[in-house]
């Protein structure tokens, strides 16, 4: 039994706009083609679709138990159609971001939502990794875009947008004794308290660990699993400020305010840049991605 898309969508418009005559105003059509439609696709089913009793065509049980298949039908056939269209236009079939770990996601999320608004039949893979495998996973062409953080030089053959700068902070649970203290904490009130430090994965014992002002110290690798230690009062350490913030406003951590921090009287700032090979000729989606990227961290800027 062979269904047409046109027989489909001709069910639809009947039901949707009341009556034979109103389809067939909607359709542009004369209202005996749209007789014709419904009466070929009775015949093929072998159901009367539509009690024609009544001032207005009504579903019948079996018009009624159709439906639902009928508009899925006609959505994925449209769906199909669309994305055909656009893998002859150049729109590609999936994109690879990798976020760097430290970077705001919610800048990140409202550009992929806009993005997916305008190309819903295009793949995401969301990879996120630490500060020099996000810029290499570009550099090798694993991702067509990268959210990093600019720690150092990042090469001619790299283009790159700035986002923003996402602030560290230190922060310690409000019964911890350094969120009891008063005023600026000195490196010596910092090196008798257990420190949670956030350690890149595949670090090799022997690296050197920078910002560690404790004597002891846990090493995670997850700055999620470093955040429920601070909450759990385990100990202190640093986080960006967009993962804690919630947390400072419920009063559950308390924003430490440090002398200084590696020989700066302030903490560190992450720079955030988008980035792409040079080299390679972006597609439709990754264009939109990219600017929706830079649009998304502007309007977050306060």
């Amino acid at each position: 039994m062979h269904y047409s898309l046109d027989q489909f969508q001709t069910f639809l418009a009947v039901v949707d706009h009341g009556g034979f005559a109103a389809a067939a105003r909607e359709l542009g059509r004369s209202q005996s083609t749209i007789t014709y439609a419904i009466r070929a696709l009775e015949e093929q089913t072998g159901l009367i679709l539509f009690d024609r009793a009544h001032y207005r065509p009504q579903l019948t049980s079996a018009g009624k138990a159709l439906l639902p298949r009928a508009r899925r039908l006609v959505e994925d056939l449209q769906d199909f159609h669309a994305q055909a269209n656009g893998f002859a236009q150049g729109v590609e079939a999936a994109l690879t971001l990798v976020v760097n770990e430290f970077a705001d996601m919610e800048p990140v999320i409202a550009a992929l939502t806009t993005m997916h608004k305008k190309f819903p039949g295009v793949g995401v893979r969301l990879v996120r990794k630490s500060f020099g495998d996000d810029l290499e996973m570009v550099r090798q062409g694993q991702a067509q875009l990268g959210v990093v953080a600019g720690m150092g030089p990042m090469g001619n053959e790299v283009e790159a947008h700035f986002l923003g700068e996402g602030p560290l902070i230190a922060v310690a649970a409000p019964a911890h004794p350094l969120a009891q203290k008063q005023g600026a904490l000195a490196l010596e009130d910092l090196r008798g308290h257990m420190q949670i430090v956030w350690t890149r994965e595949g670090a090799l014992a022997g690296d050197p660990d920078f910002g560690v002002h404790a004597l002891d110290a846990w090493h995670v690798t997850e700055l999620d699993t470093k955040r429920r230690l601070l909450l759990a009062g385990i100990g202190w350490g640093s986080m960006p400020l967009h993962l804690v913030q919630q947390e400072i406003d419920q009063g559950r951590l308390v924003r430490l305010t440090i002398q200084s921090w590696e020989g700066s009287d302030r903490m560190p700032v992450f720079p955030a840049f988008v980035i792409r090979q040079r080299k390679t000729v972006q597609g439709p989606a990754a264009r939109c991605l990219m600017q929706a990227l830079i649009s998304a961290a502007q309007e977050a800027q306060p």
